[in-house]
């Protein structure tokens, strides 16, 4: 292979535009090449943490499954305003599945919310049993979302009042162990708002004690440690500095909120089924779209100049499959990187969509017409040399192995 002799020109420019457009990829792409500052502050003048974007807190050590009976059921009770209603993400998630991208999560979906679980039963069979509860949240107002579970069924409350049931199993006990994360799931899945309180209970709530307790919530800031409804853990968040959230039953299991943002199990090339699982009919959000858009597009630029250095100022046979799979290194390689950046994901799906890019430029290159314009251009640099250029790759559009000289 011959190896041209470059100085001045249209190569030039070319082989400028190729370290740029790699630059401009891996500062996207890993940009900003750390764990951001971790994204929760205490409110003012008011119990409760703030989460905004990539923000979270976990507790300092994993819960234990309580000793009490399987047959008293479990409860939970957590008192949240969320930010938004047009977005979603993980409001509590404990990390108890054998399976880190399936835990125990309280989510929103908009003004939805749903509890979604992983069962392992006697036999080692999996099921993945969740349910949702319409127009519970309204944005910026304060709701206390009750959870109480018998062995057969679970009811959801909003603001003491039963607002939806699911009759086909309860949840176990062992389903609320391992590490508790607020504000984000065990994998990426951010949300924003603010949380003021949470209690968790080793037995079903009543329907008269969930009301009593909205009433405790809303006028003394949580329920009672006194008497025969005990929490097994309470979390007031009336500290309103520093970086714990003490819980007053259990100090083992209090909060930590650490200085930087993090994810207990980050995802290495997450599958598009599991990205987008937790949106129902996901081609109908416009912003699947634009990430697929934003991605595509986005490597469009790879194709185009690295398939004009391969077939024009450093000739190598094959260059459209050389440039293809150059992008897929590209793209596979910033995915990879992603994995040590908590707030990146690493998915398939924008593999998928970067290599798709690369061909897409190398077809644009391609084109008489933005031929023309990219020569016109060149000349714009260095006539002799443009001119030089574009008779190489109107005679040699394949960018087959022959000689080729751009000295000046």
């Amino acid at each position: 292979m011959h190896k041209a002799n470059i100085k001045h020109g249209g190569a030039g420019v070319i082989s400028a535009l190729c370290l740029f457009v790699l630059a401009s990829i891996l500062t996207a792409g890993l940009w900003p090449f750390h764990s951001p500052h971790n994204a929760v502050s205490w409110l003012k003048n008011e119990n409760g943490l703030r989460f905004d974007g990539h923000g979270a807190v976990v507790s300092s050590s994993p819960y234990r499954a309580s000793g009490s009976s399987i047959d008293a059921g479990c409860s939970l009770e957590i008192w949240l305003v969320p930010t938004k209603t047009s977005a979603g993400g993980s409001i509590l998630a404990f990390d108890s599945s054998a399976d880190p991208r399936a835990p125990f999560l309280l989510r929103q979906y908009g003004s939805s919310i749903a509890v979604q679980r992983y069962v392992v039963d006697e036999r080692g069979h999996v099921t993945q049993p969740w349910f949702r509860v319409d127009h519970v949240f309204q944005a910026g107002e304060r709701v206390l979302v009750t959870i109480a579970s018998s062995p057969d069924q679970i009811a959801l409350y909003v603001n003491g009042i039963l607002a939806g049931t699911y009759t086909e199993s309860g949840i176990r006990p062992q389903e609320l162990t391992g590490r508790l994360v607020l504000a984000n799931s065990t994998m990426d899945d951010t949300w924003r708002g603010q949380i003021s309180g949470l209690a968790i209970y080793d037995h079903e709530l009543t329907t008269a004690q969930v009301s009593n307790h909205f009433k405790s919530w809303t006028s003394q800031q949580g329920p009672l440690l006194t008497g025969e409804v005990r929490p097994v853990s309470l979390y007031l968040f009336d500290e309103r500095s520093g970086n714990t959230v003490h819980n007053l039953v259990d100090p083992a299991t209090s909060l930590s909120i650490p200085a930087h943002y993090f994810v207990l199990h980050p995802a290495f090339l997450r599958s598009t089924v599991d990205q987008y699982s937790h949106t129902r009919e996901v081609w109908k959000h416009w912003g699947f779209w634009e990430d697929l858009g934003v991605n595509i597009i986005g490597f469009m630029p790879v194709g185009f100049v690295f398939f004009a250095y391969f077939s024009s100022v450093r000739r190598i046979n094959h260059p459209v499959a050389a440039v293809i799979f150059l992008g897929f290194l590209m793209s596979f390689t910033v995915e990879a990187t992603q994995w040590l950046l908590p707030n990146r994901d690493s998915g398939m799906t924008d593999l998928f969509t970067n290599t798709t890019g690369t061909a897409l430029g190398v077809l644009l290159h391609r084109s008489s017409i933005v031929q023309s314009l990219w020569m016109r251009i060149l000349n714009f640099g260095g006539p002799t040399e443009g001119k030089r250029l574009q008779q190489s790759v109107a005679g040699n559009p394949s960018g087959r192995n022959e000689k080729f000289n751009l000295s000046a």
